[in-house]
């Protein structure tokens, strides 16, 4: 063989030298179902936490609306050192959004006497253009 041939098939060689030895390869072609089973594992963990936080809750002789806004305070403000403020105001409103609806969802199936109705979405009709 030839000098040139020899180097040509030395570089065709893996050369790379890894940082880690004991590094493993995760499959990322399946993001969707990787998110979604840590989105129920998270939910699972809030569930159980925020139950031992209500049984707390009842321990204490502070009114319930007191007790969550200092809790709600703290988990704010955590959260907004956490991560990028646009991230946390979405989800801010997004959240306060979602919980103030399945509320009045509960409400308005739980009290149908009240005469409650969900509001029509009119997207277009009634509104006048200038």
């Amino acid at each position: 063989m030839t000098k040139n041939k020899k180097q040509k098939e030395k570089y065709k060689k893996n050369n790379v030298v890894p940082l880690k030895k004991d590094l493993q390869i995760v499959n990322t072609n399946d993001t969707a179902n990787f998110e979604e089973e840590e989105r129920e594992m998270v939910n699972k963990y809030a569930r159980e936490l925020f139950k031992d936080v209500e049984k707390y809750s009842k321990n204490l002789r502070m009114t319930p609306s007191f007790f969550y806004y200092h809790m709600l305070f703290h988990l704010k403000q955590a959260a907004v050192f956490s991560c990028h403020y646009g991230e946390y105001k979405y989800s801010n409103d997004y959240s306060t959004d979602e919980v103030a609806r399945n509320h009045g969802e509960m409400i308005e199936e739980l009290f149908p006497e009240l005469g409650l109705e969900k509001k029509k979405n009119l997207d277009n009709q009634g509104k006048k253009l200038h």
